[in-house]
């Protein structure tokens, strides 16, 4: 059985976070990065790891020739990506445009956007893109498309016995009997407006 001692420590949060670094920086980044982020109760610093010399690294597109450096770090108190940001910029005396942080849930996300990216080994960064206005899109002949298209579509209204009876017209082909015998016009019916025309008396008669 596990001691409370234990279970307070599993129960433990704990914060973590991705950083990488363009370029060339001090041999004791690790030292150097954790009093930079004492602040934050820095749990553990993981070991760089150096990717080779590239002409252009992924996450570091405006770079050119470099290698970048990954850290994976943990802190017991909370912190935002640009304090930790902040803070390693100024304990390596490393630009800002040369450090990329995220956090373990900016990770996983990325991880699951591109899932299943397909891989063509090419490069979309300075890469020269077709050019296109997109003007098929809002062209005369994509509208007249759009109308022949909608004019395929039918347009008549499917009689339900009893359910839709009273809301077809009564030109409309297959209406009801019930409806059709409801609404027609029996010889000699009054008008539901009236029928007998309003007398004005005479007034030189008088009134009787």
């Amino acid at each position: 059985m596990k001691s409370f001692k234990e279970y307070l420590t599993e129960s433990k949060k704990v914060y973590e976070f991705k950083v990488k670094i363009a370029g060339d920086h001090a041999k004791d980044a690790v030292a150097q990065i954790k009093a930079a982020l004492a602040e934050f109760h820095v749990a553990t610093v993981s070991g760089g790891r150096t990717t080779p010399i590239s002409e252009r690294q992924s996450d570091f597109p405006e770079h050119r020739n470099t290698q970048m450096t990954v850290y994976d770090i943990t802190t017991s108190y909370p912190a935002t990506a640009l304090q930790i940001r902040d803070r390693i910029a100024s304990g390596l005396a490393v630009t800002h445009n040369h450090i990329k942080i995220s956090s373990l849930a900016e990770e996983l996300e990325k991880e699951i956007n591109h899932e299943y990216d397909e891989r063509t080994g090419k490069a979309l960064v300075g890469t020269m893109q077709e050019p296109s206005d997109n003007s098929h899109l809002v062209s005369e002949k994509h509208k007249y498309d759009l109308l022949k298209d909608l004019a395929k579509t039918p347009k008549t209204l499917t009689q339900y016995k009893g359910v839709n009876d009273k809301i077809l017209a009564t030109s409309q082909p297959g209406m009801a009997a019930e409806y059709k015998k409801s609404v027609a016009i029996q010889p000699g019916a009054k008008s539901a407006m009236g029928s007998t025309q309003n007398k004005i008396p005479n007034p030189f008669k008088g009134i009787k």
